[in-house]
């Protein structure tokens, strides 16, 4: 089991009803040694009619997208994501090697005399076509954290991973998973087919992995850290892949290919796997990052003309906010972006591209000798927030209007009421929210948000957009002339 710690939640209220404000200030808090640098960006408006399904609106669900490649997944509320691949295992069996992750957010911690703690279930459940139990293995695991903050990270930060011995065959496999001081948890059932390896399967399945070490014998699991949901952060580390071959003569060249959604080869080798015994050779595979855009990809593996073994692999700019290319991110970039910044986004060669993405990052970045930048993550958490608590009449996504191109900018409002302004009608229900900032450039910021139409849509007032466009404007930094 993994942990990593980030950002807490703060609450905030309006009145007629609690609406739940992500706090803006945080610190990350890397407990293992492994570097995830999760990607965020920040939202702005598009155009398009009501309707009409905005850009990277389709793209922006995870638990979908996940479910869509095949991973089992939770519901929101416990929004785990679960994966399987296979390896060679003791003598004809094979190992099926579970992967899980989940936030922190999704468990109730505990506070004890070091700090928080929550337990979770596991039970995993091998049934044959006849739905006779094959093979069960159960858990409870311990999730240990320092601080508060902690215990509110919404990133894939505990990551559970467990080998299972199975013989080859067809499975109906059950997972459950719960936590195990509330009622949050899921049960997902899906079908598995385990490959022989003894008897002809010449390639294990692609394994995407944080870190990864091999194995002397099909006796034991090789040393690794899975990565559960095949995600890479789009400017961050390379995708890395674990393969293993298996009764090879000589170490014949494996063809490995990422291949897109529409079935072009992105990216291809000839991997010759080294290292190990003529029974079992194993290596990784280290995608370059700079030939992948962002999307959804599939990872091919054959050798000798053999079936292809498949395994998806998504890049993005966080397991949690997706978007199907970087014209997308620079929509959302615009509210903190000039101009020039996003023109050196656009353009030039993949590589060109992603040095822009770190300095763009990077310039931005309040604590540049911290393993995170917490300005890059707390506007994603804005993003994500206001994409769902603002959503309004005809689809528009929450990024996608008024408040919520406030709310990214701005974080949560030190005040916010409901007021009636104007004409309402028999229901008497407010027409306007007004939020107001203290410690912003100029000073105190009221914003009135005004519902013209009572269709729900909240625009702000001309005086207030007026303010609140000087106050964008002074937030953002200066381009960089280098």
């Amino acid at each position: 089991m993994l942990q990593f710690s980030t950002l807490s939640e703060l609450e905030g209220h309006l009145p007629g009803g609690p609406r739940r404000f992500p706090g803006s200030r945080g610190v990350r808090i890397i407990v293992v040694a492994i570097a995830v640098s999760w990607m965020a960006a920040c939202g702005a408006r598009g155009g398009g009619p009501d309707g009409a399904r905005p850009a990277g609106e389709a793209f922006s669900r995870p638990l979908e997208i996940y479910r869509d490649l095949g991973f089992m997944t939770g519901p929101g509320q416990f929004p785990a994501v679960a994966s399987f691949a296979t390896l060679a295992g003791p003598s004809d069996s094979t190992f099926v090697l579970l992967g899980m992750s989940l936030p922190n957010s999704s468990l109730r911690f505990q506070r004890d005399a070091g700090g928080f703690f929550a337990e979770y279930r596991i039970d995993v459940t091998f049934m044959d076509v006849d739905s006779t139990v094959v093979k069960r293995v159960e858990g409870r695991e311990i999730v240990r954290v320092s601080t508060f903050a902690e215990t509110g990270r919404t990133d894939e930060s505990v990551v559970y991973q467990q080998g299972i011995t199975v013989q080859p065959g067809s499975y109906i496999v059950r997972l459950q998973a719960a936590d195990a001081n509330s009622s949050r948890g899921f049960r997902m059932t899906d079908t598995l087919t385990v490959p022989d390896y003894a008897r002809g399967a010449g390639v294990s399945s692609p394994v995407l992995v944080y870190e990864a070490d091999g194995r002397a014998s099909r006796d034991f699991m090789p040393d690794l850290i899975t990565n559960p949901r095949h995600t890479v952060p789009f400017g961050g580390n390379a995708p890395r892949v674990y393969l293993e071959a298996y009764g090879t003569e000589d170490a014949r060249p494996l063809d490995v290919r990422i291949v897109d959604e529409e079935g072009g080869i992105v990216w291809s080798a000839e991997v010759v796997l080294r290292s190990g015994t003529r029974d079992l050779r194993y290596g990784v595979v280290e995608v370059p990052p700079d030939v992948l855009p962002l999307g959804k990809f599939w990872v091919d593996v054959s050798v000798d003309g053999a079936p292809v073994t498949r395994r998806p692999l998504v890049m993005t700019i966080s397991d949690q906010w997706m978007v199907a290319n970087l014209d997308e991110v620079i929509q959302f970039l615009r509210y903190i972006a000039h101009p020039e910044e996003l023109d050196s986004l656009r353009t030039g060669s993949p590589t060109e591209q992603r040095t822009a993405w770190d300095r763009f990052w990077d310039r931005r970045d309040p604590l540049p000798i911290t393993d995170v930048n917490e300005y890059r993550d707390a506007f994603f958490q804005r993003v994500r927030y206001a994409t769902e608590a603002f959503r309004e009449t005809g689809g528009l996504p929450g990024w996608n209007t008024d408040r919520g191109e406030v709310f990214i900018v701005l974080g949560q409002p030190d005040n916010a009421v409901e007021r009636y302004v104007g004409d309402v009608d028999m229901t008497r229900q407010p027409n306007a929210e007004e939020w107001v900032y203290t410690a912003v450039p100029g000073g105190r910021l009221n914003l009135l948000f005004y519902d013209r139409t009572g269709f729900g849509r909240y625009e702000l007032v001309p005086s207030s957009e007026a303010a609140f466009r000087s106050v964008a404007d002074r937030l953002k930094p200066r381009p960089d002339r280098n």
